[in-house]
């Protein structure tokens, strides 16, 4: 849109000098009116394609946020050039988003979530390939903190954008992931899979996400362990994480959030 409100801006100063300096024809003041209308109207226009990410800051950051298991398909550890912005309130972030992404952002009752919620946040990164095109990947993270502003148990949603989905080539059928823990194939919805990884042993894969940090002012990635979904739809990769005791992390609760994630990649279309 900038390039051809340059064109048309050129257009009217190619006219006006035709006009005016020539002296071939006077412009009447109706005309000049709706000549000088529509320059402000262009002026707008410029103002919004440069300001592409409302009431988004930018802030310093680093370390980038996957899947450890599934990172062989998706390479989302390759991308590079990255640009962090300063989280908000989960509300007002789909707001202060651009193109397609926004609509990935759904709402989610943290009471029905399986620990009290004492911080909402959602993070916006982005990164570019070689070629300039940027890629999106929001984060949604409802935290439960101790008294030490330690965090206890979490729910964490990352979506990014994936041109491709990196499972449809690969069957995974794998039963157990590489350090043991129990990985089932579940369906998403009608022939496409989601992926459940769920901590049996006392150990597990890195599992990483976003933290501001305030002090600083920048974005860090921390680097613990969560029970995980993985799953594409409609051309976003959904990475979930979530941390609760273990003793309730039963089948019934292990369920329950398999059913929550569906509910949320799928929204109204579910």
């Amino acid at each position: 849109m900038r390039k051809y409100a340059y064109y048309y801006i050129a257009a009217i100063l190619t006219r006006l000098n035709k006009r005016g300096y020539r002296g071939e024809l006077e412009i009447g003041t109706k005309q000049l009116l709706k000549l000088m209308f529509l320059l402000f109207v262009i002026s707008l226009l410029l103002l919004g394609c440069s300001n592409k990410h409302t009431n988004l800051e930018e802030v310093e950051g680093d370390g980038l946020t996957y899947s450890e298991y599934f990172k062989p398909y998706d390479r989302l550890d390759e991308r590079e050039n990255m640009t962090y912005y300063k989280p908000l309130p989960i509300d007002e972030i789909e707001s202060s988003l651009q193109g397609q992404i926004k609509k990935t952002v759904n709402k989610i009752d943290s009471e029905s979530l399986p620990f009290k919620v004492e911080e909402e946040k959602a993070y916006h990164v982005t990164s570019k390939n070689e070629d300039g095109t940027a890629r999106n990947q929001i984060q949604l993270s409802y935290l439960s903190k101790s008294d030490y502003d330690r965090v206890d148990d979490f729910l964490i949603i990352t979506v990014t954008e994936a041109e491709q989905t990196p499972l449809e080539e690969n069957d995974i059928s794998n039963e157990y992931d590489s350090v043991g823990n129990k990985l089932k194939k579940e369906i998403l919805t009608e022939d496409i899979p989601i992926y459940q990884q769920v901590i049996t042993t006392n150990s597990a894969l890195v599992y990483s996400y976003y933290d501001y940090d305030e002090t600083e002012n920048r974005i860090a990635t921390v680097a613990t362990a969560a029970n995980e979904m993985y799953a594409y739809y409609n051309g976003y990769i959904y990475h979930i994480g979530y941390l609760i005791d273990k003793e309730k992390n039963n089948e019934k609760m292990q369920e329950d959030m398999l059913q929550l994630t569906r509910e949320y990649i799928l929204g109204d279309s579910l």
